[in-house]
């Protein structure tokens, strides 16, 4: 393999040359890449959308193990990812182009079904199959929850007693989901580790505000956020490669608890970073990114046909989560240059407003002043406290705009040793 030099992580994601480290990497990546842009899509989605099939594809007893001695504090392979871009921009073409890139045949791998993603309560239903005596059973297959708009996931998210949030942060990690109901037929309940999902959402940088915004809750902090725009896409497009012949390297039918080996250098990193949260060390919210990064790494190594977590993987991994951690760093600088923008918009709109009024109330200042004159020199002083409190703010502009157009005639002088303005109709 290519070494990972420290211009990978230093050099913005747009600027990164054709031929870059992280693509050129292992055969699998470069055919990803390759893939893509036969497709017209972005490679980086592409890749997203590869890697959930992979993790749909193993069977759900395969496990990250636990950092400590826990032996039931494993985690899981199910990944949620975010498809960046403006609208009609790549989600569509890169879930295509991901079912293209990996040849997995029958048996292979497990089935992987794709759903919406509604209520809470409906996700368990998603797992649970029924026999033909009307028993509950686990689902065989694994599901893939599209929301093609990200505006979508938060809709649902935001209403009242929903339930998303909560059965999402827990399908992450793989906890046990479902709610326990008096009726038989709503009440769904699957086990902790007896399913695989990935959740996949389209997600526009101006509508993914109330997403961003729930970090306190961890949601964001669980995606793996991808550009589905390609600024490096060549203007002649390649020959599509052919398609990875891939298969799990754990039988699909796999039940028993299968834990992933992490390399021991990536394990102690983990462990450094668990011990420095749970001694206050660290107090971001940004925990659950080390467990995607790990999760990217599982993932890369399961596309390589292998149960072996390496630092090699590690170091890819920690590329992919530049680009993310890129990727959602734009996001919020887009929302708040839009939402810069809106105050801009909102302050130029009432100014235009006040003008549009003042414009009026010097008109209707300036038709009073003309009521009270008539041809012979009346005192300023005079006409002015005859308008009344709401108009005496705009005798001076309704008075120079009278005398501009020639109707009105302005006199000052001095009597009895005081300053007066006089003023008259013009003849």
């Amino acid at each position: 393999m290519t070494a990972l030099t420290p211009d990978l992580h230093t050099t913005e994601p747009g600027d990164l040359d054709p031929e870059s480290v992280f693509w050129e990497a292992r055969p699998e990546l470069a055919a990803v890449r390759q893939y893509a842009r036969a497709a017209v899509a972005s490679p980086w989605a592409v890749l997203g959308c590869v890697l959930a099939r992979v993790s749909l594809s193993v069977p759900p007893s395969v496990v990250l193990p636990p950092l400590g001695n826990d032996s039931q504090a494993v985690a899981s392979l199910n990944v949620f990812v975010g498809l960046v871009g403006p609208s009609g921009v790549g989600k569509g073409v890169a879930t295509a182009a991901a079912r293209g890139v990996l040849d997995i045949q029958p048996g292979a791998g497990r089935l992987i079904v794709e759903r919406p993603l509604g209520s809470g309560e409906g996700i368990s239903h998603m797992f649970i199959d029924t026999d033909s005596e009307g028993e509950d059973t686990p689902a065989i297959h694994s599901v893939w929850f599209d929301v093609p708009e990200v505006d979508t996931l938060t809709a649902l998210v935001g209403r009242k007693a929903s339930t998303l949030s909560s059965e999402v942060r827990k399908m992450f990690s793989g906890e046990g989901l479902g709610f326990q109901n008096s009726d038989p037929t709503r009440r769904k309940i699957v086990p902790s580790h007896a399913y695989r999902a990935a959740i996949v959402a389209g997600v526009q940088p101006l509508k993914a505000g109330p997403l961003l915004d729930d970090a306190a809750g961890g949601t964001p902090q669980r995606f793996l956020w991808l550009p589905a725009t390609d600024p490096g896409a060549p203007d002649v497009a390649p020959p599509a490669p052919e398609p990875l012949s891939w298969s799990s390297p754990v039988l699909a039918t796999q039940h028993a608890r299968t834990h992933l080996n992490v390399a021991e250098s990536v394990r102690a990193v983990l462990r450094a970073e668990r011990l420095a949260r749970l001694r206050e060390q660290i107090t971001d919210d940004n925990g659950q990114q080390s467990l995607v990064r790990l999760k990217v790494a599982a993932l890369l190594a399961l596309l390589a046909r292998r149960t072996d977590v390496t630092e090699s993987d590690w170091q890819l991994a920690d590329y992919v989560m530049t680009v993310s951690d890129h990727t959602r760093t734009r996001m919020r600088d887009a929302l708040r240059a839009d939402a810069a923008q809106a105050v801009r918009a909102r302050a130029e709109a009432r100014a235009a407003f006040d003008e549009h009024h003042d414009t009026a109330a010097v008109e209707r200042t300036a038709r009073k002043i003309l009521s009270k004159l008539d041809t012979e020199p009346v005192s300023a002083t005079t006409v002015r406290r005859a308008l009344g409190p709401a108009l005496r703010d705009y005798f001076e502009a309704a008075t120079d705009d009278l005398i501009r157009r020639g109707l009105v005639e302005r006199n000052d002088d001095v009597y009895h040793g005081q300053p007066r303005t006089r003023l008259r109709r013009r003849q």
